[in-house]
C-alpha cells in the first residue's frame, strides 16, 4: 500500500487532491505539510485541519510549512481559488497542527522510513528545498517524488513564461529539480490535457462524504463565476500519478528553472538541468475513473 505525505497548498485543486487520497483504499497518507502559495499559510493550514475533521481524518498530522519562499512573497491565487482557498465554509477544526515543523517532519519520517514514502508536492516546492539544505540526502530517501509545476513548452498561467508554484518559488524549484532525485513533474502541458465543463460538473452525482465534498468544490467554484465554462485538472493529475502511474506517460528530460528576472519560474529543456520524468500524455479516460472510484462520482 503506498504511503503518501502531501506537501499542499490549498486550493480548489489541492483539496479535491487531498480528499482522492484519502478516499483511495489503496493509499495511506502519512501526513501533510502545509506551505503558502494559494492562499495564505494560515488560511492553508485551516484548510487542511478543517478537511481532515469535516471528513473524520483527524488523526493525520498535519505540520506547518513555510510562509514565505526562500526569496520575496508568494504570489496570491485568490482570483481562482476565492477568499477561504476551497470555494466551501467549513466549520472551524478543533484538530491542532502537530508541534514539529514540516521540514523536521519530513527529514524524520524518510530517516525512518527510507524508500517507503512518496512524496506529492502539490504545491511551491519551498518546504522540500529548505529540507535539502537543511537534511541534505533526504529527498533520496523517498520512494517517489511527483511535482505538479512548471511550463514546459507551453505558455505559464501566471506570467507568460511561467507555471504559478514554480513562479511562486522559483529558487526552491530550481533547488529541488537539481537535488539529483528522480521525480515525476506533471507541467501545464498535462494539466491542459484535462478538464470537465460546467455542463458536466453540474450533472456529476457523488456518494460518500468524501466524494459529495469534493463534487461541491467544483461546482461552487463554477457558481462563483458564471463566466467559467470549464476547469482544468493540475493537482489531481500529480496526486493520480503519485499512486496510480499509469494516467501517464513520461518522457526523460533535463529541466533547468529560471530564478530571477521577468522570466523567473520559467522552466525549459537545457542539458545543465536536472533530471525529471515529465509527464507526457495523461490517460483521460483512466483518470476520470480513478477519480470516480476514489470519490464515488457518478458520471464522470
Amino acid at each position: 500500500m503506498p504511503q503518501i505525505i502531501i506537501d499542499t497548498d490549498p486550493g480548489v485543486d489541492d483539496a479535491i487532491a487531498i480528499l482522492m487520497a484519502l478516499a483511495a483504499p489503496s493509499v495511506e497518507v502519512a501526513g501533510v505539510t502545509v506551505v503558502g502559495g494559494n492562499v495564505p499559510h494560515a488560511r492553508g493550514l485551516r484548510n487542511v485541519l478543517a478537511l481532515l475533521d469535516f471528513v473524520g481524518r483527524p488523526g493525520i498530522p498535519v505540520h506547518r510549512g513555510s510562509s514565505r519562499p526562500l526569496a520575496g512573497r508568494f504570489a496570491s491565487a485568490r482570483h481562482f481559488h476565492g477568499f477561504s482557498g476551497i470555494t466551501r465554509r467549513l466549520p472551524d477544526p478543533v484538530t491542532r497542527p502537530a508541534p514539529q515543523r514540516a521540514v523536521d517532519f519530513l527529514a524524520h519520517q524518510l530517516a525512518q522510513r527510507p524508500g517507503e514514502l512518496t512524496l506529492a508536492a502539490i504545491g511551491p516546492l519551498t518546504n522540500l528545498a529548505r529540507l535539502e539544505r537543511q537534511h541534505p540526502g533526504s529527498l533520496s530517501r523517498s520512494a517517489a517524488l511527483a511535482v505538479m509545476g512548471g511550463a514546459v513548452d507551453t505558455p505559464g498561467n501566471i506570467t507568460p513564461h511561467a507555471e504559478f508554484n514554480f513562479h511562486c518559488d522559483p529558487l526552491a524549484a530550481h533547488e529541488v529539480l537539481n537535488a539529483g532525485v528522480p521525480l515525476t513533474l506533471v507541467d501545464l502541458a498535462a494539466c491542459r490535457q484535462v478538464s470537465v465543463t460546467r455542463e458536466a460538473a453540474f450533472a456529476l452525482k457523488a456518494t460518500g462524504t468524501l466524494g459529495r465534498l469534493a463534487l461541491e468544490i467544483v461546482q461552487n467554484w463554477f457558481r462563483a463565476d458564471e463566466r467559467r465554462e470549464s476547469m482544468l485538472f493540475y493537482d489531481q493529475i500529480a496526486m493520480a500519478a503519485a499512486f496510480c502511474p499509469e494516467v501517464i506517460t513520461t518522457r526523460q528530460v533535463t529541466l533547468a528553472v529560471e530564478t530571477e528576472g521577468v522570466a523567473a519560474g520559467a522552466s525549459t529543456v537545457a542539458a545543465d538541468g536536472g533530471p525529471v520524468a515529465l509527464a507526457d500524455k495523461v490517460d483521460v479516460e483512466r483518470l476520470f475513473a480513478l477519480m470516480g472510484a476514489c470519490l464515488g462520482w457518478e458520471g464522470v
